[in-house]
């Protein structure tokens, strides 16, 4: 009788230690010292654990850890950040890409305005600019940040959009179940990126919440999602993947109505985004490259170029280390590495409708935050991959960005260069799978059609 009220250290039906019990012991270091920068390690080693000897919760033990991730986001954003502790991130503002985002309507609305920034005090004027803004405010949006105004306090606005996307996070954090299957989906909410594009609660949060409403929840309501999509790509590129994805997806099962449809969007807004781009003088993309933050192809040439010096490198010459790096995969063991990863319909419909964006964001330079619209598709290629595999993806998700680790510093040692190097090679892979497993979508579904 005793016994049913000592905590189950060992397992009975193996030698292992019962993990459920281990986790509580290694969260206590990671309690003593709270700090998000420790967390990646920690659920990296979590996570590569849970695959030797897979976790397995009591219900009181999920509400109790939930509650401590729920504690750690209010202690980070109430005190440690105001307090300018632990902040890892651009610069000294909270929110900053809302503030910015918000001023670019504004000054829409009014050319004469001004705005100090919450913390940094930083002072910008829509037609002189300021710290870091020289010239009139252009935050690098597409054609439709240009139309619309904006006549309210930017920094209260701000604030009821994060608490909106906070009530957000906390109904995914209540709604994923801790457990030997989800705790990879669960972990990336706690991802470096996921928090680095919490803290800057750039336009792109709102873009990812959609998508996952969208695949997940509200999956056949094509055409309000369309006009949606449509609306955000008129403000950043990358969307017009969502419509591509569903076009793809709607030919490929051979729904003609929904096929029609999405192709009309698709093309209305390929025409609309390029002739702004070649007329009205709108970049199609940012282009940033400190290596700490960012991500994509693009980004990782001008980063190896111009921050870590190497003026002759090209954009082909990663072309061909990627291509090498994928002949010698093929050569070490050809039939583990063509596997199909990709196996029952709702994760086929959730991979093609997702995959254009992953590839679009993978080819282009991009700040790191924007890894999060990778979570869809690494949570259905997760479930059909070897423990090789899936250590991959752990240390490419909590690993990027390193801003998160070392904070704004991002120098040259020979640490970050490793961590930098590695982690690029572990996301090349990464898109390997995604690109291997959507030609034997394309290619099946050929060959069913014939």
């Amino acid at each position: 009788m005793r016994d049913q009220f000592l905590p189950r250290i060992i397992n009975k039906n193996t030698t292992f230690l019962n993990i459920e019990n281990l986790i509580f012991l290694l969260l206590f270091p990671v309690i003593s010292i709270f700090q998000f920068n420790y967390l990646n390690f920690y659920f990296f080693a979590v996570l590569v654990l849970n695959q030797l000897l897979k976790f397995n919760f009591y219900d009181y033990q999920k509400i109790i850890f939930k509650l401590f991730v729920f504690f750690l986001f209010l202690k980070r954003y109430l005190i440690d950040i105001p307090n300018e502790k632990f902040l890892n991130s651009l610069n000294d503002d909270i929110f900053w890409d809302t503030q910015l985002f918000l001023l670019q309507l504004r000054c829409n609305f009014d050319k004469q305005f001004s705005y100090n920034f919450e913390l940094s005090k930083n002072s910008i004027n829509c037609l002189e600019g300021g710290a870091g803004y020289d010239g009139p405010v252009n935050i690098g949006f597409g054609p439709l940040s240009k139309i619309l105004e904006f006549n309210l306090d930017i920094w209260n606005t701000t604030i009821l959009i994060s608490i909106f996307f906070g009530i957000a996070f906390i109904f995914f954090l209540i709604k994923i179940d801790i457990s030997e299957k989800e705790l990879f989906k669960f972990s990336l909410l706690l991802s470096p990126s996921f928090i680095f594009l919490f803290d800057a609660m750039n336009l792109d949060i709102a873009i990812f919440l959609t998508s996952v409403i969208y695949v997940y929840f509200l999956k056949n309501w094509n055409i309000t999602f369309l006009i949606i999509f449509s609306l955000f790509s008129m403000l950043k590129l990358y969307p017009i993947g969502f419509i591509l994805g569903i076009f793809i997806y709607s030919f490929l099962n051979k729904n003609l109505k929904d096929s029609i449809i999405s192709a009309g969007f698709l093309v209305g807004n390929s025409i609309y985004i390029f002739y702004n781009y070649f007329f009205n003088d709108f970049s199609l993309t940012q282009k940033p490259f400190a290596p700490v933050r960012t991500y994509g192809l693009q980004s990782d040439v001008l980063a190896i170029k111009r921050f870590y010096g190497l003026e002759f490198f090209k954009f082909y010459h990663l072309i061909l280390l990627i291509m090498i790096f994928y002949f010698v995969l093929l050569v070490l063991n050809r039939k583990i590495v063509l596997k199909k990863n990709i196996k029952n319909n709702t994760d086929t419909k959730l991979f093609i409708i997702t995959t254009p964006v992953v590839i679009v964001i993978s080819l282009f330079a991009n700040y790191s935050y924007k890894l999060v619209f990778i979570f869809i598709i690494a949570t259905v290629i997760h479930k059909n991959i070897n423990n090789i595999e899936k250590t991959i993806l752990y240390f490419f998700f909590f690993t990027n960005p390193l801003i998160m680790i070392y904070g704004i510093s991002g120098g040259v040692s020979i640490i970050e260069f490793s961590l930098f190097f590695a982690n690029r090679i572990c996301g090349y892979y990464l898109n390997f799978l995604v690109i291997k497993n959507f030609y034997y979508i394309i290619n099946e579904s050929i060959n069913k059609n014939n």
